[in-house]
């Protein structure tokens, strides 16, 4: 198996949680209905829907974040690096993958801590109980994603011709 074959079966994983974030934000929107509708018109409002919404999201931003890299979809301004030499240009993204990778790595790291603290310490929502743990771990897989992402970019910029990485 080559790298373009390992990096296009690493991107599947971004898509993944990107169907897996479109389910949370449907949640989301049932959710605010009907709470909205049960507070207005009824004088009952789901108990513990702000929590439910909080997870979904959670959910949400770290389902899209890794999607999001991998379509280069995330805000750039690039006015001095477009008039710099492609060997510079490269340089810099090498770089600011490298950096992006670690600071990743570490927050996969350490949420991974804190989630295996909170399952030991058994810490969960006020109004529903509803342990906290499996959302960090969620954060994990979501950050571990985006780390699989930028790697995919570190490698093509390594390996590959240079793309385009801005949105115009």
């Amino acid at each position: 198996m080559n790298a373009q074959n390992v990096s296009a079966k690493l991107g599947r994983i971004s898509s993944a949680l990107a169907y897996l974030g479109s389910l949370s934000l449907f949640g989301m929107m049932c959710i605010t209905t009907v709470d909205v509708i049960g507070r207005y018109m009824f004088n009952a409002p789901i108990v513990g829907a702000f929590e439910l919404t909080q997870f979904l999201v959670l959910i949400l931003i770290f389902s899209f974040l890794p999607y999001t890299q991998s379509q280069k979809g995330h805000v750039s301004v690039d006015l001095l690096i477009s008039v710099l030499p492609g060997g510079l240009r490269r340089f810099i993204n090498i770089f600011n993958h490298t950096i992006c990778v670690l600071l990743l790595g570490i927050i996969t790291w350490m949420g991974l801590m804190r989630a295996l603290e909170m399952l030991e310490y058994g810490e969960e929502t006020a109004n529903l109980g509803i342990p906290y743990y499996p959302f960090v771990i969620y954060l994990v897989i979501g950050c571990l994603a985006m780390c699989i992402e930028y790697i995919r970019d570190l490698m093509a910029a390594f390996f590959y011709e240079e793309k385009e990485s801005s949105v115009s």
